[in-house]
């Protein structure tokens, strides 16, 4: 999985899913399928994602990519012809 999509958020998306593309994305390159995870107890299903761009801390006073989960019901590709 190394596809790469422009993401949105849906109108009813929670706060951290629009932070996590408003500070990361919107460009994102997909690394999981669709899946159930062990953090969500209702069983929604979530996609790993890793940003293009390089803004996320690195801890060293450097920059890396965003990688993390996001819940499939909250987010829209608006692009994913790269």
């Amino acid at each position: 999985m190394n596809t790469q999509v422009t993401l949105a958020p849906t109108r009813s998306a929670v706060s951290r899913t629009k932070n996590r593309i408003r500070e990361n994305g919107p460009d994102f390159i997909v690394r999981s399928e669709a899946q159930t995870c062990q953090h969500d107890r209702n069983g929604q299903l979530w996609i790993r994602f890793e940003s293009v761009a390089q803004r996320a801390s690195d801890g060293k006073g450097g920059k890396e990519a965003w990688q993390g989960w996001l819940p499939v019901s909250e987010i829209e590709v608006t692009d994913g012809s790269r």
